[in-house]
């Protein structure tokens, strides 16, 4: 790990390139400091989880998700799981969810009222009103399953993905294929790390189109190549803008660099007309 990153206490020198696609972009900004919902896909070692932390608006729910175990810095969650697979999706979903619910329940403990003649009501979640109130919000969320809200509850997809280097011990492995090779990992040969790449940022892509709600941004890693200009006209049909972005953090002579996707058109965007046409 290089020298300013143990100096300031990160886990590699990856979340560099995160702080300053942010300082260019604002991604972690909200409209009066609203708190976000934050998935990092690919998150070990953590380095992104904690950039995400520092820079998001108090409250907000961070999720890091990863193939491989690792210990999330405090304040954020993580699942060990498989991207490309549907139940992680559901999973996701489900963890936001649960989030919102929470903040709804928090916001009902103590609700205060001013009146027309200026004087303050206080009222606390056990009285009647605060009851009602709560039972009303429950029913509310437990009707949400068909609001679009609770079908893409995350502002911001982060992508950092590429595979682990072989682990062959240490772990628990009860799968019959493993899952340690089936991702890509920078092998120095440039067009299958590209082609790797590529992949991976088309499940990013999709966690976006799935999960995304309008108005959403992503970032997203890639190892420039002949297919990236595909992935970019796909993001385009995704976003409102997208602009590639090399941080002074990548090394120059290294092909890595970064779609920062603006803006998502809609909650709901048809992936077989995205890919078809891409």
């Amino acid at each position: 790990m290089p020298r300013e990153a143990k100096h300031e206490n990160l886990k590699s020198r990856a979340a560099f390139k995160l702080l300053q696609v942010d300082q260019k972009f604002k991604i972690f900004q909200s409209s009066e400091g609203r708190a976000l919902n934050v998935v990092d896909l690919g998150a070990a070692p953590g380095a992104w989880n904690q950039v995400a932390l520092e820079k998001c608006p108090k409250g907000s729910k961070i999720l890091g998700v990863d193939i491989l175990p690792y210990q999330p810095p405090r304040g954020v969650s993580s699942m060990q799981a498989n991207i490309l697979s549907r139940r992680t999706h559901e999973m996701i979903r489900s963890f936001f969810g649960s989030a919102e619910k929470e903040r709804h329940s928090d916001a009902l403990k103590d609700v205060e009222i001013t009146t027309n003649t200026g004087d303050t009501i206080i009222v606390k979640e056990n009285s009647m009103m605060g009851a009602q109130l709560s039972e009303t919000n429950n029913e509310s969320d437990d009707s949400k399953d068909d609001n679009s809200l609770n079908k893409t509850p995350i502002d911001v997809v982060l992508s950092d993905m590429y595979a682990p280097f072989v682990q062959i011990s240490g772990f628990a492995n009860a799968t019959t294929n493993n899952p340690y090779f089936r991702m890509a990992n920078t092998s120095g040969l440039v067009v299958r790390d590209h082609e790797m790449s590529m992949d991976l940022c088309d499940a990013a892509l999709i966690v976006a189109i799935n999960l995304l709600k309008q108005g959403g941004c992503s970032v997203m890693k890639f190892f420039s190549g002949e297919r990236d200009k595909y992935l970019e006209q796909r993001l385009q049909m995704v976003f409102h803008k997208v602009y590639r972005y090399k941080p002074t953090a990548s090394r120059s002579e290294s092909r890595e660099c970064y779609f920062v996707c603006l803006n998502k058109k809609a909650d709901y965007i048809d992936k077989l007309k995205v890919f078809s046409s891409a």
